[in-house]
């Protein structure tokens, strides 16, 4: 971030100091440091999977190409028809030709995967056989997440941390990765949603303050989903519908609701974002590293791998 002492600035006899430049930049510089951190260990990555490649294949006094082709090539089998028959009829909304027309391209895509999978193998294997240690260090925030919903062990080796909000779109599109993580992992990774309603979505506050008043039923994530849903229709009404639909002592619901009593959780909550750097919705921080935006699957999945691998 930099120093934080001296002045970086004067408007006339009025200073804007390095600290307050720092902390109005704090989002920005966070985002562009973990950004800097994945390019370094892909970079990483690849300079340590030639060193292991190489120092393989001279022990088995092959050039690189000999040992790749005999540990992965000559190893992977043709897809059977009856693999590339299955393949088609479980995908076959996203073809349009008949089998025959697309065969080659289903073969080339199994194989494509195998040799992946192959490639990983191997790799894992000569890691573990050379006991490679990786010292780079990953940009990490520390979030106060004592009272907030989550799920999995609290034990967990890896804590996924969600700021988001109800109404913004993005965050309802990463919900199918969120579940598959956590339906992978299971006892793995736990699961952290804190509220981060952002001003323009008008009915987002009260949305995050009806799931709060759903978890002092035990139905916090229950709730979540019904509104990600139905993201369209979070007005008061709709809030407490959802309610009555999953079963909740709604006298207790409609009173936490009307009453505002959870509003300055959800306060508590976004403060807690902005000074962890968050500035936009969904927000992710993985054991601590920041991840911005609705990603893809693997780009999660590379980050836990890598936490649970350490």
């Amino acid at each position: 971030m930099g120093s934080s002492s001296g002045n970086a600035a004067m408007v006339g006899d009025v200073a804007i100091t390095m600290g307050e430049l720092n902390e109005a930049a704090k989002s920005q510089l966070q985002k562009v440091g973990t950004q800097v951190y994945r390019i370094k260990k892909r970079v990483l990555d690849g300079l340590i999977e030639e060193k292991l490649v190489e120092s393989a294949a001279k022990k088995a006094g092959k050039n690189r190409e000999e040992f790749l082709k005999a540990e992965i090539e000559e190893k992977i089998k043709e897809p059977s028809d009856k693999e590339v028959k299955a393949l088609y009829e479980a995908r076959k909304g996203r073809f349009k030709q008949p089998l025959e027309e697309v065969k080659g391209q289903i073969v080339a895509y199994l194989m494509n995967n195998r040799l992946n999978h192959a490639k990983q193998e191997l790799m894992a294997r000569l890691m573990k056989e050379e006991n490679v240690k990786v010292m780079l260090e990953a940009p990490r925030i520390e979030i106060d997440i004592s009272g907030a919903p989550a799920q999995g062990k609290s034990n967990a080796k890896v804590t996924l941390v969600e700021f988001s909000d109800y109404q913004c779109p993005f965050c309802k599109r990463v919900r199918p990765t969120i579940w598959r993580l956590m339906d992978e992992y299971k006892d793995q990774v736990q699961y952290v949603f804190m509220d981060f309603p952002l001003s323009f979505h008008r009915q987002a506050q009260k949305a995050h303050e009806a799931a709060l008043c759903a978890n002092e039923q035990d139905k916090y994530f229950e709730y979540n989903k019904k509104i990600f849903n139905d993201q369209k229709n979070l007005e008061v009404s709709d809030l407490k519908k959802y309610a009555k639909e999953l079963g909740l002592d709604t006298k207790k619901f409609d009173k936490c609701l009307d009453d505002g009593k959870l509003a300055d959780t959800v306060r508590s909550n976004v403060a807690k974002g902005v000074e962890a750097g968050v500035s936009g919705t969904p927000a992710f921080f993985i054991n601590g590293i920041m991840l911005s935006g609705a990603q893809p699957y693997a780009v999660f999945k590379e980050i836990i791998e890598d936490e649970l691998n350490r």
